[in-house]
């Protein structure tokens, strides 16, 4: 009797390491999870901070910004359309990074609405940029389905009149 007695109590202290070890690793899963959570926020956070502080220490970066927040007031020189350009090409890798992020479950969605959110208020203070953005979006197809763009699908399909047939633009 007492050797059964005996087997009992070790499967029972078995089982229970067993269900703490499982309990364990489900714990340490979750804060990696957390941890890579925070990870994309601030590095998300840097590349918008980048920017503001070039616009804020480098005087040729920060004359762009009145031609951006009214194009037809301004001349643009070459130098400054590649400035254009490679801005545009930030933000569209800053949200591209923020979907992709909650594609894998390390973005809620309300987090990547907040991010949509920005899409559409960058575009409504800086229309000077919205030539560039639509020209990546156009040239990334796997953009296109991606909701935090939705702000860029908007303003395609008001310049782009649909036919008969359907949408002139590709999707």
């Amino acid at each position: 009797m007492r050797n059964s007695h005996l087997r009992e109590i070790v499967e029972i202290v078995g089982i229970i390491s067993i269900v703490a070890s499982l309990l364990l690793v489900a714990w340490e899963i979750r804060q990696s999870n957390r941890i890579a959570t925070a990870k994309i926020e601030m590095q998300l956070a840097q590349g918008f901070s980048e920017m503001n502080i070039s616009r804020a220490t480098e005087p040729g970066f920060a004359k762009l910004f009145p031609k951006l927040t009214s194009p037809g007031s301004h001349l643009v020189t070459a130098t400054e359309e590649s400035q254009l350009k490679g801005l545009a090409l930030h933000f569209m890798q800053l949200y591209f990074a923020a979907q992709i992020a909650h594609d894998n479950g390390l973005l809620t969605a309300q987090r990547l609405d907040m991010y949509r959110l920005d899409l559409q208020q960058t575009l409504d203070r800086l229309p000077g940029l919205h030539s560039a953005l639509l020209e990546i979006y156009d040239s990334s197809p796997e953009m296109r389905a991606m909701p935090v763009f939705q702000p860029l699908r908007d303003i395609a399909a008001e310049e782009i009149p649909a036919s008969a047939d359907g949408p002139l633009r590709p999707e």
